[in-house]
């Protein structure tokens, strides 16, 4: 039983009546009617709204992904005659966002009606919707009659994987251009035979192939690919650095959406991919495997990765992967370069992989930093957290410049390019023939 702003009004003038019957004592009976005039008129309005036949059912997507505003809609039924109007408000996990919270709706007689939100989730794993509020006014809008539906259900909540699948969506023949992407077989690059063509202008005189040029009479090129069945190893840190909030979403949360990305790229590319998690220790490892059946594993794993408050041990990372690989492997290790201590223990173990392997470093860049030292300072404490800023990224720039030494590649991206940054690179590498 809801009071609404219409009846505290009538109440309060009704006291003013109420008043004068203590100067007038005429008017008591007159204002005791009234006031029992707006009882009746409440209890009225009241029992009308509780009246009213809803059913509500919630229908949302059976995986959610993090950092997207999912949606998410309500259908409301209204089994019976007149207008109604009703004020609806979900139960969405703590954690979500919604935009709107809440809304107004008017329903009119025997009618379905859908009201669709926005819930966009901060973190990945599992969680549950609660039930769904629905509060009724009276015809006469001096009380409402609060509902509770109950729609309790559990969602999963994935890393963003919208881009993997605009891929698949887009058939046999990705159209990689149109999503940032460079093609994944190149005319002429690559150490792997594909067919033959006509020779074109611009074609390099090596690339001829000189018997089949005589057999039919004219120039003819060899077309080469990018060698397939080759192995990448996926090495996503989960200590506490990745923990840092940037652009609404923790480092690891940036650094798993590009993983699976380059990994649904390089399973699509006929490669085989592998994935270690690791932290204070290796936390789980995948061996580098092909195959739709690979990539349900990498997204099974990393789904539910939460960053750990411990130092990072990159030397057991190392070590592990060094027993491991049998054969040289592109090892891309998504970390952060901001705690310069404990990155600086990656260099060393990291220049000796690269004799076997070809290592790839890919980190997210702290964009609050760079927007406080775009914002002059205003006063001693502003100027001192400039100084502090500005100390921690000239440190990371001199820290990259160590990794990127003895044959180790170095990506450092805004949140939002790093998906696209890692797998250009990989692309880069197959097309160059490193591996």
């Amino acid at each position: 039983m809801i009071p609404s702003e219409r009846l505290w009004g009538l109440l309060a003038l009704l006291a003013l009546p109420m008043a004068l019957a203590g100067f007038f004592p005429g008017l008591g009976g007159a204002v005791l009617a009234l006031d029992a005039l707006a009882v009746a008129l409440a209890a009225f309005d009241f029992l009308q709204a509780r009246r009213v036949r809803l059913e509500v059912e919630r229908k949302l997507p059976e995986r959610l992904n993090v950092g997207v505003a999912n949606r998410v809609e309500l259908r409301l039924v209204h089994r019976g005659g007149g207008t109604v109007e009703v004020r609806v408000k979900d139960d969405a996990p703590p954690s979500f966002t919604t935009e709107p919270s809440e809304a107004t709706l008017r329903l009119t007689p025997d009618s379905q009606t859908q009201w669709v939100y926005r819930a966009t989730p901060a973190k990945r794993g599992k969680f549950s919707f609660g039930a769904v509020h629905v509060r009724v006014r009276g015809p006469l809008g001096l009380m409402s009659h609060e509902r509770t539906f109950p729609a309790e259900r559990s969602v999963s909540v994935y890393p963003d994987l919208r881009g993997a699948r605009r891929l698949l969506l887009s058939g046999a023949a990705l159209d990689l251009v149109n999503l940032g992407l460079r093609q994944l077989r190149r005319d002429g690059q690559g150490s792997e035979f594909a067919r033959l063509r006509d020779y074109a202008q611009g074609d390099s005189v090596r690339d001829v192939d000189w018997k089949a040029t005589a057999r039919r009479g004219r120039p003819v090129t060899r077309v080469l690919e990018s060698e397939r069945s080759q192995a990448l190893i996926i090495c996503v840190d989960a200590g506490r650095s990745m923990a840092a909030q940037v652009d609404g979403l923790t480092k690891l949360d940036h650094a798993v959406n590009a993983a699976l990305f380059l990994a649904f790229v390089a399973i699509r590319n006929g490669d085989r991919v592998g994935l270690a998690l690791f932290a204070d220790g290796v936390k789980a490892y995948l061996p580098p495997a092909a195959g739709r059946g690979q990539y349900r594993k990498l997204v099974d794993t990393l789904y539910s990765a939460t960053p750990s408050l411990t130092y990072v041990d990159y030397l057991a990372l190392f070590k592990e992967l060094n027993v491991r690989l049998n054969r040289r492997s592109l090892l891309c290790v998504f970390t952060d370069f901001l705690d310069e201590e404990q990155a600086g223990t990656l260099v060393a173990p990291l220049h000796r992989l690269a004799r076997r392997h070809v290592p790839l470093c890919l980190s997210v860049k702290d964009t609050a930093l760079q927007k406080l030292l775009r914002t002059p300072p205003s006063g001693p404490e502003e100027a001192f957290q400039h100084a502090v800023a500005s100390e921690l990224l000239t440190d990371r720039e001199v820290l990259k410049a160590r990794v990127s030494r003895g044959g180790v590649q170095m990506l450092d991206v805004a949140p939002d390019e790093l998906s696209l940054a890692a797998v250009n690179r990989y692309l880069d590498i197959k097309a160059r023939g490193v591996l």
